[in-house]
């Protein structure tokens, strides 16, 4: 395993803030356009409700390889920030 990608608690918490931050913000912009639908999940919407539901309905669709997918991705993009500022504060 690349020293990069080596799981540290850094990178696991920056992981999940920027999980958490890119989900709720996505979420925020969506509602605000479209008023009925409601996300989670940034690239890849790993959970979508829309509404109003009617009752005996499923108004929700989830998708766990999605959010794998995503918690990857933020993992990736976390490694590259922490291994930009060890660099930089090793100059």
């Amino acid at each position: 395993m690349k020293p990069l990608f080596k799981p540290t608690i850094f990178k696991i918490i920056l992981t999940f803030v920027l999980f958490i931050l890119s989900s709720w913000l996505w979420r925020i912009y969506i509602v605000s356009r479209i008023s009925d639908t409601f996300p989670h999940g940034f690239p890849l919407q790993f959970y979508l409700a829309w509404g109003p539901c009617q009752p005996n309905e499923i108004c929700f669709e989830f998708n766990g390889l999605y959010l794998m997918i995503d918690l990857i991705i933020w993992y990736i993009v976390s490694a590259f920030v922490i291994n930009k500022f060890q660099k930089d504060k090793l100059r």
